[in-house]
């Protein structure tokens, strides 16, 4: 609790250098709210402390890797020993490790959670004393406050459970030594904090507010937030019989509730269907649709990619701003590191298990012996998601199509250079038989090193998007015993925006939703959620695959060819320790254990750790 107020209580010396200094000065809390512009500049500040999921530098989210590596969408090849994929796939994580600089999934005083929740609560406790700003302003930023506080709250709620609640900018006199509090208690105070929020906050952004406003919070994002946080309180994780492992914290019921709760599947349906109702009288939102000569594979695209979509509810910008080439040929300005790491250096390798949960275009499963799935031809008529999610061999890609195959003996008239990569060999795309498309993008023919459909522009976070609410409306649906088949409705609108086929609602339905999450949702960190949240012992324990392709044919590179495909062969280095030493400890994540012996006893480690 120290960290929240080493930095000082009476002044805002927090590390921005535009809060630093004012042209008269030094500046404290007094000058910060003594003027409008620099009290807005103090709210912005929090705002930047917002997650982003994509890496921006080396040293950005799990050290240059992202969340998704550790689900089994994903591997990465980065490789090094200080990456966050590299020390859970060795089983080094532990609660020791948390006192270090390694850069696990989610760190209890490392990230930035604290310092935005300071920010936050001192601009509420202030702004009311800045002289010249409107009555109706203070309110809306004291609003756009206590979302910021909620989405940092909800990302400790869904990595440690109950937590710490902070509820105002601590004074160093106070007690420090903060009991984490239950799950139920870290929950009730995120839905409160939304619930104070969202009277006072605009529905939605015009097209032409959205030029400045976009990226600020809204009453739809807040309401979003607030169905999202429910329905993972409501899920087997918390909501349970017994605890996914005994110990102190679960019976002080920091990691689940105690018991079976059916009323929190009741809010959490509430919350969603708030949210439709509010919509639809208000407007504003909506999924963006195929038409005119925007494709169904664009519609998908501009729903999590571009600004002011209509689909995107809570967004976060990098902090280093816009992507920029350099005049060095294949490579790009380090201002945007994901770039680099997922198109060459090896963090995405989409797994062939990932490829295999996106379906037929008739929404069959490529398991349904009716679905006309067709191993020899695996990427032919496929769920337009998938083509948008990754690269897969002889699909379009950098104004061609993608050669993933090696060179095997002589062959008749072909340029040599295939996009494949030795799967044994040193880190880099491809390995796995895929490559990444999402956020990642195309480059110009030929060269896909630059990856051209991003310049210039800012590759903005969807925290939180309008397709996550559609499918936790069904499962609400469903787990409320409203029924299938009306909760098949909400997945059904997905499916139309891509033109693919409707669910058939069977007894795996909550494994069809999970896989309808992953084709809509992949690598916008929701995977790991819910993996842990249905306590998913089989995914983590799951072997990974790769797909190995040959060519078959001599005819030229650029011809249409024929091949062979294995799907059998498992990932390249791609042992995970939990694969075969599982404990449910992995459901939540350890605090520091130099955190828990510094608080004598008051902070109260997760289980297993």
């Amino acid at each position: 609790m120290a960290v929240l107020v080493c930095a000082g209580c009476q002044d805002l010396k927090l590390g921005d250098a535009f809060l630093e200094k004012a042209p008269s000065g030094e500046v404290d809390i007094n000058t910060i709210y003594g003027d409008a512009v620099y009290a807005r500049r103090a709210l912005w500040a929090a705002y930047r402390t917002l997650p982003y999921g994509l890496t921006t530098t080396v040293m950005s989210c799990m050290a240059g890797d992202i969340q998704e590596c550790i689900t089994d969408l994903n591997h990465s090849y980065f490789g090094y020993s200080y990456t966050g994929g590299t020390i859970y796939y060795n089983g080094s994580v532990t609660a020791d490790l948390e006192n270090t600089s390694q850069a696990t999934k989610y760190s209890y005083t490392k990230e930035t959670h604290w310092d935005g929740i300071r920010k936050a609560w001192l601009f509420i406790e202030n702004v009311d004393r800045v002289p010249n700003m409107e009555a109706a302003e203070k309110k809306r930023l004291k609003a756009e406050a206590k979302v910021i506080i909620a989405i940092h709250y909800t990302q400790l709620f869904r990595h440690f459970g109950g937590v710490q609640v902070v509820d105002h900018a601590y004074d160093p006199n106070e007690d420090l030594k903060l009991p984490r509090s239950t799950a139920m208690e870290t929950m009730e105070f995120i839905v409160k904090l939304l619930d104070e929020a969202i009277p006072d906050l605009p529905w939605h952004f015009t097209e032409a507010e959205s030029v400045e406003q976009d990226g600020r919070m809204t009453a739809a994002g807040a309401m979003g937030l607030k169905a999202r946080v429910l329905l993972f309180a409501a899920s087997p994780l918390f909501n349970s019989d017994t605890p996914y492992l005994d110990g102190e914290a679960a019976q002080k019921h920091l990691t689940w509730y105690g018991g079976y709760d059916a009323n929190l599947w009741e809010r959490a349906y509430q919350a969603h269907a708030d949210f439709f109702d509010a919509m639809a009288q208000k407007g504003g939102y909506g999924l963006v649709q195929a038409g005119g000569s925007m494709t169904v594979r664009q519609a998908f695209r501009k729903g999590y990619f571009e600004r002011a979509n209509g689909e995107t509810l809570i967004s976060h910008r990098p902090a280093n701003g816009f992507i920029k080439f350099t005049s060095l040929g294949n490579w790009w300005d380090r201002a945007y590191f994901f770039a680099q790491a997922a198109g060459d250096y090896g963090i995405a390798g989409p797994t062939q298990e990932l490829v295999d949960y996106f379906g037929m275009v008739n929404g069959r499963s490529i398991k349904d012996p009716d679905s006309g799935y067709d191993p020899k031809a695996p990427y032919v008529n496929r769920d337009p998601r998938l083509y948008e999610t990754v690269v897969c061999n002889d699909t379009d890609y950098c104004g061609r199509t993608a050669w993933v195959y090696p060179i095997v003996g002589p062959r008749v008239g072909i340029d040599e250079r295939t996009d494949w990569d030795d799967p044994f060999g040193g880190y880099a795309d491809w390995k796995t038989g895929y490559r990444l498309r999402k956020f990642l993008l195309d480059g110009v023919a030929n060269s896909p090193w630059q990856p051209t459909d991003l310049a210039g522009k800012e590759v903005s976070w969807p925290y939180l998007r309008l397709p996550e609410l559609y499918l936790g409306m069904a499962e609400c649906i469903y787990q409320t015993n409203r029924g299938s088949y009306e909760a098949a409705r909400y997945v059904d609108a997905l499916r139309d925006r891509v033109g693919v086929g409707h669910i058939i609602p069977g007894e795996d339905f909550i494994d069809q939703l999970l896989t309808e999450r992953v084709c809509e949702l992949a690598f916008e960190e929701c995977r790991w959620f819910d993996m842990v949240r249905y306590k998913r012992e089989d995914i983590f324990r799951k072997k990974l695959h790769r797909v190995d392709v040959k060519r078959t044919d001599s005819k030229p590179q650029a011809s249409p060819g024929t091949y062979t495909y294995d799907f059998s062969q498992e990932l390249a280095n791609g042992t995970r320790f939990w694969q075969e030493n599982f404990s449910p400890k992995w459901y939540l994540s350890a605090i520091p254990s130099d955190e828990v012996r510094k608080s004598s006893g008051v902070l109260v480690q997760n289980p297993g750790w």
